[in-house]
């Protein structure tokens, strides 16, 4: 799809309701959208720190007054339109903004011949309160849960035994990702006994070095854990893998415990982490394990609309 000479026609467009004007908004890019970071939600500084451009940015602002009151932003990619920011201002919620920065923007996609538009968020209050509210009136699909999200702080898991048990025999070695070789890295594409989703080859820069660590068998590299720091006080568990043939003996348990520690020892005061809802393994050590020690577990949701049919 090409977005551009059309997302010109559609900015000159204006749509009065209540005295609120909404407006399309083009000429996007991630430096100028940091110019509406009070805007957003989730924070379009942060979304910039860790993920590249991938495809043309647009949306819709809402004005009262000339104050800009409220936005929705999207990507717009091959064959869908990601929203990646929806807010309103806390003192024009519940009145119909929401719905109607919503309506617009698939109204501004139709025109585009965008087939789909998607959202994923986390589950708080405010998102089932309203934005499923907002969905389900504009008849999108029922939202799906993909991922448990946790939080804990490095006091609360440094009192939890598991953390301390479950040592790695003599024949398994921990060491530094960033150690890792160019011929090892090599090995572990050519082998490829890690699903996609799993990779520990991902493009981010905020990959942390205190306890992102590789595991060998007998030389080999057999398995991974690979976090991030978000920011100065939090580090996310980002993917945790071992083959297939050592996860029945909980090699990547005692791996992770490896990691939590090097995170205890370090004063780092938070760690946070996303188990995806068809990993029933990681399911279960969240709810046996990690629970009793969060400070939160809540869910990721998806939903999408067809907008061509």
């Amino acid at each position: 799809m090409k977005y551009t000479s059309k997302q010109n026609t559609l900015g000159n467009t204006n749509i009065s309701d209540n005295n609120v004007k909404y407006q399309w908004v083009y000429n996007l890019t991630p430096a100028n959208t940091i110019e509406f970071d009070p805007l957003t939600f989730p924070r379009i500084k942060k979304r910039w720190q860790s993920t590249k451009q991938r495809g043309h940015l647009g949306g819709v602002a809402a004005f009262v007054n000339e104050e800009m009151v409220g936005l929705i932003l999207v990507e717009l990619l091959p064959k869908a339109a990601e929203i990646i920011s929806f807010f309103v201002t806390p003192q024009y919620r519940h009145q119909g903004i929401g719905h109607q920065l919503l309506q617009n923007l698939e109204k501004a996609l139709i025109k585009l011949q965008c087939p789909q538009i998607q959202l994923k968020y986390r589950v708080s209050e405010l998102t089932t309160s309203a934005l499923e509210s907002i969905l389900n009136k504009q008849k999108w699909l029922p939202p799906k849960t993909d991922f448990l999200i946790t939080k804990a702080t490095i006091e609360s898991l440094s009192q939890a035994p598991w953390v301390y048990k479950y040592p790695l025999p003599k024949k398994f070695t921990v060491f530094p990702w960033t150690e890792l070789t160019d011929a090892e890295k090599a090995r572990i594409i050519t082998r490829k006994a890690y699903p996609d989703a799993l990779s520990p080859f991902m493009e981010d820069p905020r990959l942390e070095p205190l306890n992102s660590l590789g595991l060998r068998y007998e030389g080999e590299v057999i398995g991974w854990t690979i976090n991030h720091r978000i920011d100065s006080e939090t580090i996310r568990y980002s993917v945790m893998f071992v083959e297939e043939r050592f996860q029945r003996m909980g090699r990547g348990f005692s791996l992770l415990t490896q990691a939590v520690k090097r995170q205890i020892d370090s004063g780092i005061p938070y760690a946070t982490a996303a188990v995806s809802s068809s990993n029933s393994s990681m399911l279960h050590c969240v709810e046996r394990y990690h629970k009793p020690y969060a400070m939160f577990i809540s869910e990721s949701r998806y939903s999408y609309k067809n907008l061509s049919d």
